[in-house]
């Protein structure tokens, strides 16, 4: 019997959804108009914007007040209290110049506008700052919304602004003064070709626990992004994590560890050696944890024989395991194996790129860190440095040296931060 064929199915034609073409002429139409109404008065910033937008030092408040600090009960053995309230290391104005004068140089600090390319001129009544920008890393309409948001929230008057090509002046009026100010915004490439962007370097001081008084001080006085590096079982250990952590600061533990050469070569007492079980090993390291608890983590004193030893090694980043901090390669070996071992052990590790005071402190010897640093960071965007708080002298070769990293445009980070900085927190 012949099959019947079957009916041939009738194609069904299905309505290709279309975009409607006049949504598109609307969306287009409001996008011209909100262009022509920021060109025609680009000084005007959104309130939502200016709700964003707080002064430099209620930013460093704010950092402040979001970081977790572990109050200590113990005896601080006379150091200074310091509340986490207080002021870090606020900078002053300058002679003859006010605090209005010391938020804009904060906020050009924060742009990334080099400190020695902000111009400041006082005639007839008017304070007139001249801040050029880096055309490649900004538009002056942007530059203009941060100024201008940080000036009024601390009290300022938009008075006017003008645009010309390349050039944009922000007038302002405070109330109870006479002069005016205004900030001169232009573009000027010229100035940025050796500088580096979203750059940063960690800076790490080792052997505190040893040093007080006004030294000690002096060093409490730097930026307070810079992480200290405390021994243990020393006379102002304790006393010294205690104030860095109510200043904010971060802090390791100086641990130790035999050297090439030991024991002729003495590295301090408490030293982790390689005659050492892993049981032993875990109970000195536990008993500087529990000594040192606001410690992130910890960086090896000398070491140049323990780091190369991966049974040694696996015996630290166990407990450092087990205690959730991380470990800084101090690299006193070309052939350490510290870093790998805790990468293994899934130990937050770090390794150090140069000592800033070795072999000296001579002003050579930092315009050779200052080019070692600069060419480190064409491959990487964090270099971590590490020096010495021995004496007045390492002190003010450090503030030396950090004044010029950020004249060349890098930016301090604390070490936990290593890995995670991108661009320069402003907003």
């Amino acid at each position: 019997m012949p099959r019947s064929k079957a009916k041939p199915k009738k194609k069904i034609k299905r309505r290709q959804s279309r975009p409607h073409l006049g949504l598109y002429i609307l969306a287009a139409i409001v996008v011209i108009i909100i262009m022509w109404l920021l060109l025609r008065n680009p000084y005007e910033v959104p309130e939502a914007v200016q709700e964003k937008v707080t002064t430099t030092l209620q930013y460093r408040e704010q950092r402040r007040a979001n970081r977790k600090t572990t109050p200590q009960e113990e005896d601080t053995h006379g150091v200074e209290e310091y509340s986490p309230e207080a002021p870090i290391v606020a900078p002053k104005p300058r002679e003859g110049e006010t605090q209005i004068d010391l938020t804009i140089r904060l906020v050009a600090d924060k742009l990334g506008v080099p400190k020695q390319s902000v111009r400041r001129r006082k005639q007839d009544g008017v304070i007139r700052f001249h801040i050029p920008i880096d055309r490649s890393q900004m538009d002056l309409t942007f530059a203009n919304m941060i100024f201008k948001g940080e000036l009024e929230a601390i009290g300022a008057d938009f008075i006017s602004g003008e645009e010309q090509r390349n050039r944009q002046l922000l007038k302002f009026q405070f109330a109870k003064m006479e002069e005016h100010y205004e900030i001169d915004l232009y573009y000027d490439t010229s100035i940025y070709k050796d500088m580096v962007v979203n750059k940063a370097v960690t800076i790490v001081v080792d052997d505190f626990g040893g040093i007080s008084g006004s030294l000690l001080d002096g060093f409490f006085e730097l930026d307070p992004a810079i992480t200290f590096a405390i021994f243990p079982d020393e006379p102002h250990s304790v006393a010294t994590m205690q104030r860095a952590s109510k200043q904010g600061r971060e802090t390791i533990i100086h641990v130790p560890m035999e050297p090439i050469g030991y024991p002729r070569i003495n590295p301090g007492k408490n030293a982790i050696l390689l005659q050492h079980n892993p049981a032993q090993i875990s109970k000195m390291l536990g008993n500087f944890i529990n000594q040192l608890p606001d410690a992130i983590g910890i960086n090896n004193h000398m070491g140049s024989l323990a780091t190369t030893d991966p049974y040694v090694m696996q015996a630290v980043m166990n407990t450092l395991s087990e205690h959730g901090l991380a470990f800084l390669d101090s690299r006193t070996s070309n052939v350490s194996v510290a870093y790998q071992i805790a990468q293994k052990s899934h130990v937050k590790a770090y390794r150090n790129d140069l000592f800033l005071d070795s072999p000296d402190i001579s002003n050579k010897t930092m315009e050779a860190k200052l080019k070692q640093i600069i060419t480190l960071s064409h491959a990487q965007d964090n270099i971590i440095a590490i020096t010495h708080c021995h004496n007045q002298e390492k002190l003010e070769y450090l503030k030396t040296f950090i004044t010029r990293l950020k004249e060349a445009g890098f930016t301090i980070i604390p070490l936990s931060r290593v890995g995670e900085y991108r661009v320069p927190e402003i907003l």
